[in-house]
């Protein structure tokens, strides 16, 4: 009688154990199975959140190339025919007149120039049929006659083989002229380094400013614009990015792209 008590308590801690165990793996798969959920939604969400921030920016683009369309053909083509019609009127001026006139004229040259580097930079000319490295080139050939601030560009020799969608291209040149916005404004900087590598998969761009710097913590707590703008853009095209920047040792970025295979 003794033996069948024992043994009806092995059964029964052999059975408990077997629930438990049962019990424990049905969690665990289940666990399982909600985890899978709950990382395809957030995949969802990523992949939502970027389509919806590429149709964004894609639109704000449409935007740029109409305003700067408008600029160029509308705004300077009426500055263009003012300047004519201040021409016809040299011979019918007195001394005192003429000396206005010729006022009026070079500041209608200024702002001819200005509406036309107004509308290069919202829809630049040369990107779809050049590429995005010789539009920085006369980006910084332009920003270099300025006199502010001394924009040295290098680049490996096989640069000019490289082949870009023109999404990658227009967001890669979007954000080396924030960086350089951004340095202007508020780096107090003398020099910019701007360097192009490029290997069989990616392209690596470096960006380095001599500024001031500043702490990553003040990055991460005051994320303005301009770097929201800089993130979004590289996250649309999958481009990696690390950021460099420490009081009093300026400011650099690596970026690398991948290239289309």
């Amino acid at each position: 009688m003794v033996d069948n008590v024992y043994l009806l308590i092995f059964y029964g801690v052999v059975l408990l154990l077997i629930l438990i165990a049962s019990f424990l793996l049905f969690y665990i798969r289940n666990q399982g199975v909600v985890w899978k959920q709950k990382k395809e939604m957030q995949e969802a969400q990523l992949t939502q959140q970027k389509e919806l921030l590429s149709a964004v920016i894609d639109s704000q683009e449409i935007e740029r190339k109409r305003i700067g369309q408008d600029l160029h053909d509308e705004i300077g083509g009426t500055l263009s025919a003012i300047k004519l019609m201040l021409n016809s009127l040299k011979n019918k001026v007195t001394e005192p007149q003429e000396e206005v006139l010729t006022d009026a004229k070079e500041l209608i040259d200024k702002m001819i120039v200005d509406v036309r580097h107004i509308s290069h930079d919202l829809s630049p000319p040369g990107l779809a049929v050049f590429g995005v490295f010789a539009s920085i080139e006369a980006f910084v050939a332009l920003i270099n006659n300025t006199g502010e601030i001394s924009i040295l560009l290098e680049s490996d020799a096989q640069i000019e083989d490289v082949q870009l969608q023109e999404k990658s291209s227009l967001a890669l040149f979007r954000v080396l002229t924030q960086l350089v916005n951004n340095t202007l404004k508020h780096a107090q900087a003398t020099e910019i380094v701007i360097k192009f590598a490029v290997s069989d998969k990616e392209l690596s761009i470096y960006y380095k400013d001599n500024g001031r710097g500043f702490e990553m913590q003040i990055l991460e707590q005051r994320n303005g614009m301009g770097m929201q703008n800089i993130q979004s853009r590289l996250q649309m095209i999958n481009a990696n990015f690390q950021i460099e920047t420490a009081v009093g040792q300026g400011f650099a970025i690596s970026m690398q792209c991948p290239l289309a295979s």
